[in-house]
């Protein structure tokens, strides 16, 4: 049955008891609710018990749902001890009670422990949302309910009643914690239906307290269609996947649809004290308290939130930084690469010097190394190799390694005495290294083309005249400086 379909059932079901519960006789309303609820829970039980025991499931989320199978057997139990109490023993109401009670203690268990694993931060935010509703809802809870308790029984409430809330509370902070950390592309999970079935549950139970002090009919208001949606969501849940872990991003984390469902609680705890403030005026210290405290969780709460999101910041600023220089620098050498190379020199030569010269450089010797030492050492000479390069360079000058043992040089203003600089070049280059344990010479052929004041040639065009003088160094013997001569070569060679 698809989910859609499976939802709108269950609301035409609920709507149909709750029409019917007026024409039936109490226990004929009691006993009709408490079938439909056990065999829905039974259903949810029996699955969630079968999916327990996937071994294709982690442990974490097979205990999850061994919670989940648990507290919907036992909700199913006790509608079946609730339906002999309200046709046959009424002795056993305690009972189911009470069985109800350790099931609804039993699904914020499952909802946890079937969910992502939080850490850090992110799991103290958690614990601190969860304490924030839960004092919110406690609120709404003592005007609502609790306080016409007193009223009915003229001093504190009976310690059943508090203990139901209290569970109830709690499952239903779960359940909108759970929902305001769902990711909704994702899809329908089971912890998000299972949470509007346990908010659904705990809204109903209010309820149906609250009926039962100020003289109501025990489905009154919705309370008998709430039981059986709240089941019928129950079922649904147990048949839908969980939800995987997810990146903590930013946008879900300040905008996601869901970011500020925990907060609705308060705003209406707030809401509700100062129609009470207007109405009366007058706040009980229960009320005070309750909502200091939630608010003084929800500032640590935001708190948190800002160093989560700046810390984020953070590392998303390393990360684009790091990006920018990995999309501009070689990888191994961490020198210039070829782009970062043309867009610096294209500023140079956009600029007045008087001379600019193209160095090409070639490595002799290189692959001897690769050969018998490996590509982690040729690697390690290649970084060597940069590194004195840029030793000899000024800070004006631009070096970049082209690829493979090829290297690029830019220089500006040498008064003429840019061979002197390359030669200066391969004899820092000629000096012993000493790469894994090994000593070891490597040579150089460099080509240089020169941009007198004045002229005007493409950028490429430069390297070109370089790369040819240098091929000619290598062709003279490697080791030696050659100069392009425009007079003797032409262009195209």
């Amino acid at each position: 049955m698809r989910l859609r379909t499976a939802l709108a059932t269950g609301l035409f079901l609920a709507a149909a008891v709750q029409a019917v519960h007026p024409l039936l006789p109490a226990w004929a309303g009691y006993a009709l609710s408490d079938l439909i609820i056990a065999a829905a829970s039974g259903y949810a039980g029996w699955h969630y018990l079968r999916r327990a025991r996937r071994a294709m499931e982690s442990r974490p989320v097979r205990v999850g749902y061994g919670f989940g199978a648990a507290a919907c057997l036992t909700w199913s139990l006790s509608n079946l001890v609730l339906l002999l109490s309200a046709t046959a023993l009424p002795v056993l109401q305690g009972p189911g009670s009470l069985l109800s009670m350790i099931a609804a203690a039993l699904v914020p268990i499952a909802v946890v422990l079937a969910g992502p694993r939080l850490h850090g931060i992110a799991a103290v935010r958690r614990i601190l949302d969860v304490a924030a509703v839960s004092g919110a809802v406690f609120a709404l809870a003592w005007e609502y309910v609790l306080s016409e308790v007193v009223a009915a029984l003229g001093g504190v409430p009976q310690g059943f009643a508090i203990t139901i809330v209290a569970v109830l509370v709690l499952g239903s902070s779960v359940a909108l914690v759970t929902l305001a950390e769902s990711v909704p592309k994702d899809g329908v999970t089971a912890q998000q239906v299972l949470a509007w079935a346990a908010l659904l549950q705990a809204g109903t139970v209010m309820l149906s307290l609250r009926n039962g002090v100020v003289g109501d009919a025990w489905y009154a208001f919705g309370a008998g269609g709430g039981y059986v949606l709240g089941a019928w969501a129950t079922a649904i849940s147990s048949r839908l996947r969980i939800s995987e872990p997810g990146d903590e991003a930013v946008e879900r984390l300040v905008f996601g649809p869901w970011a500020l469902l925990p907060y609705v609680p308060v705003v209406l705890a707030v809401g509700v004290t100062g129609m009470r403030e207007a109405r009366v005026g007058d706040l009980g210290p229960v009320l005070v308290w309750l909502l200091l405290a939630s608010f003084s969780l929800v500032l640590l709460r935001q708190f948190l939130t800002l160093i989560t999101v700046g810390r984020m910041a953070v590392v998303l600023e390393q990360q684009k930084r790091a990006l920018a220089h990995q999309a501009h620098h070689d990888g191994l050498t961490g020198l210039p690469n070829r782009v970062a190379f043309h867009q610096r020199a294209a500023e140079i030569l956009a600029e007045e010097h008087t001379d600019v010269c193209a160095m090409m450089l070639d490595l002799d010797g290189f692959k001897p190394v690769n050969d018998t030492l490996g590509h982690a050492a040729g690697d390690e000479v290649l970084v060597m190799v940069a590194q004195r390069l840029s030793a000899e360079l000024r800070g004006a000058d631009v070096l970049s390694r082209f690829g493979g043992d090829e290297f690029a040089i830019l220089v500006t203003d040498t008064g003429g005495a840019a061979e002197a600089m390359a030669k200066r070049l391969l004899c820092r280059l000629a000096e012993p290294m000493l790469v894994h344990g090994v000593e070891v010479v490597i040579g150089g052929s460099i080509g240089i083309a020169a941009l007198r004041n004045g002229e005007r040639i493409s950028l490429s065009l430069l390297l070109r005249r370089a790369d040819t003088a240098m091929y000619a160094a290598k062709a003279s013997g490697k080791g030696t400086v050659r100069g392009y001569q425009t007079d003797t070569w032409p262009a195209s060679a």
